[in-house]
């Protein structure tokens, strides 16, 4: 992941201007959709494997995992028994992003950087045949 944040960083702190500046701006748009891409194939991957959950990528210590809901679950017991508030506020609405999601057609991102973190719900395009099939093992 850092050496896609860092060409991100590169991107967006360029001097460049005029027609530079608009040919590096389709670049970025170009790689944002690519990795865009190879994170909803990591979460799809992830939900095959573990069942609901959300990729989690964290920004402060640059790491990415997928947290399925039974995971979750456990987390949640350990901050309870630890008294941990900020991270059961996290775990329990991230279940809930979880249970109301759409599995049919969307997997779960959930991004944490030090602005805060946010659960984003993205349509799986081409892959949204496999989330069905999934969508029905979740509900019955």
């Amino acid at each position: 992941m850092s050496r896609r944040n860092d060409l991100i960083k590169q991107l967006v702190a360029s001097k460049s201007f005029g027609k530079e500046k608009e040919n590096e701006q389709k670049f970025l748009l170009a790689t944002a959709e690519l990795i865009l891409s190879d994170l909803i194939d990591i979460a799809l991957r992830g939900v095959e494997k573990s069942g609901a959950g959300s990729l989690v990528i964290n920004l402060l210590n640059d790491s990415t995992t997928f947290m399925s809901g039974h995971s979750i679950e456990f987390d949640i017991h350990t901050a309870e028994r630890e008294e941990d508030e900020e991270i059961l506020t996290f775990l329990r609405g991230l279940m809930e992003e979880i249970d109301e999601n759409d599995w049919s057609t969307n997997v779960l991102i959930t991004l944490i950087s030090d602005a805060g973190t946010r659960t984003f719900a993205v349509e799986a395009g081409r892959s949204q045949e496999s989330l069905r099939a999934l969508a029905e093992e979740f509900s019955g």
